[in-house]
């Protein structure tokens, strides 16, 4: 029996419009699937653009925040090394209050001050002097400086860098301004000093004759505090009276030694201003050493600090007795250079320490924690050099 060929093309007809339905319904699915696709991605593609954009604020907020935390942490520093008096320094100026609490303003010398202090900026107006309060970083050296006292450690220090073959250096000065007495008039000091100077170990630098406090001496306008503070020059300190104060250690240096002074120098207790440094550097002596600090504290250690214990008045107005807070033992000052090393990010690298040789200090002198202090240091595989090793950029 034959089919009705109208029915065939009619069946025909139909299955092609279901395959085209079927192929339409594909196409469909296979647009919305790339449209998915492309919009997951798009989306992937978003939101990793966010996260980085959110990282990368992130990044900024914290490196900004680091630099302000740098910025803030230099301006610190700044000021700590523009106000980086030595704790005698400190006490001068209690005893400077006090004695302007009991009299009438004086400024007798304000003329002079007000002219010498033109004439030093004039002198050094193309000059810089520079205050240096660390070494070169980037070796492990330690550079032990000794100011000058009374002088009753001198043995004491040389038996140690014998001992332990340590390189030092000693700033020199006569530690008062007198031609007849001080510490160049102890025959124990100056034979120590040229045995010293023989070991090749020990480097010389400058501390002044007098030992006066330089920024007081040449700002002060009271010829009164100038007679009685016995720190402070009686005359305002000009630049003829600091190269004097300078030539006069460096020919006894040279009369007992036969040597010559190296150009570093260090004003008694870190009093010092700008002016001053630049009035220095045209007298030929550019480098001001300082010493060093970090977050944790100041390198000049207490040496001279001699009271463990003082009267403070209470809210009341009573007296009582308290510690005194600058005061340091033996065992906490060990304790003090360890933390101070582990605290600062390069440790003790090209670090300055500032110890005095004599002073008012009679009982657990920090001059014999120094065994315990260097040993524990070579351990730690850091070297004790002179302020010229230190400051150079080879590894001695």
């Amino acid at each position: 029996m034959s089919l009705d060929p109208t029915n065939e093309e009619k069946e025909i007809q139909d299955i092609v419009h279901e395959l085209s339905k079927d192929i339409e319904k594909d196409r469909l699915f296979a647009k919305k699937l790339r449209r998915f696709a492309f919009i997951s991605a798009l989306s992937f593609v978003g939101l990793t653009v966010l996260v980085l954009c959110g990282y990368l604020l992130f990044l900024s907020l914290s490196v900004t925040k680091l630099e302000t935390e740098v910025k803030e942490k230099e301006r610190s520093l700044r000021e700590l090394e523009q106000s980086l008096f030595s704790l005698m320094y400190q006490e001068q100026l209690r005893e400077e209050n006090a004695l302007a609490a009991d009299s009438e303003p004086d400024t007798e010398l304000a003329k002079q001050v007000e002219e010498n202090i033109e004439f030093l900026k004039e002198v050094s107006a193309n000059t810089k002097g520079r205050n240096i309060l660390r070494g070169n970083e980037s070796h492990k050296e330690i550079a032990l400086t000794f100011d000058l006292a009374t002088g009753e450690e001198l043995p004491v220090l040389y038996n140690y860098i014998k001992e332990h073959k340590i390189k030092v250096t000693l700033f020199l000065s006569n530690e008062r301004p007198s031609d007849i007495n001080g510490s160049f008039f102890v025959r124990q000091n100056l034979d120590y000093i040229k045995r010293m100077a023989k070991t090749g170990a020990v480097e010389f630098g400058n501390h002044t004759w007098s030992h006066f406090n330089y920024q007081r001496s040449v700002t002060e306008t009271s010829l009164k505090k100038r007679m009685v503070l016995d720190y402070l020059s009686n005359s305002v300190l000009d630049l003829p009276r600091m190269a004097e104060e300078l030539k006069r250690v460096e020919d006894t240096f040279r009369t007992l030694t036969k040597q010559e002074l190296k150009k570093y120098y260090r004003l008694p207790y870190g009093a010092l201003s700008q002016l001053i440094l630049d009035a220095h550097a045209s007298l030929g002596y550019t480098d001001h050493i300082m010493w060093s600090n970090n977050a944790k504290g100041s390198l000049d250690l207490p040496d001279y600090i001699s009271k463990q214990f003082l009267y403070k008045k209470t809210s009341k107005g009573k007296k009582e007795v308290v510690k005194n807070p600058h005061y340091k033992t033996g065992e906490e000052t060990l304790t003090f250079l360890e933390t101070w090393e582990k605290a600062d990010p390069n440790g003790m690298n090209g670090a300055i320490i500032l110890m005095h040789l004599g002073g008012p200090r009679k009982f657990d002198k920090l001059i014999y924690i120094l065994p315990t202090f260097i040993e524990r240091m070579k351990e730690k595989g850091y070297h004790f050099v002179t302020l010229s090793e230190v400051l150079n950029n080879e590894k001695d």
